[in-house]
């Protein structure tokens, strides 16, 4: 018998004025999906909304803060193996050129 775990990831979609949207490429010393290219995410922590998680995660991973999302998405579910992720999307909107500071989890950003 196998147990599923299950998981509730935050992803902060940020979206340019030009209507673009900024990607992140995962460090290659990842354990997990190294260099594919990703939105800023992160595991929704016990007692946390999802949405705060979101805004934790801008500010640790591209050092954007005090950002409010725009809007929400729908909730999305994604098998993988014996893990169940739970994605919570939301949009915020940054201008053109935003000054990120990306973390040692990545390697840059288009």
């Amino acid at each position: 018998m196998t147990t599923s775990q299950e998981y509730h990831v935050a992803a902060a979609i940020l979206q340019r004025a030009d209507g673009t949207v900024l990607l992140l490429q995962r460090s290659s010393e990842r354990p997990t999906d190294p260099d594919k290219w990703c939105f800023v995410t992160g595991y929704v922590e016990s007692g946390e909304a999802p949405r705060e998680a979101a805004i934790r995660e801008l500010a640790e991973e591209v050092g954007i803060e005090g950002l409010e999302p725009a809007r929400s998405g729908e909730l999305v579910t994604v098998s993988r193996g014996e893990e169940t992720l739970y994605i919570h999307p939301f949009l915020f909107r940054v201008p053109d050129d935003p000054q990120l500071q990306i973390d040692r989890e990545h390697q840059r950003y288009i």
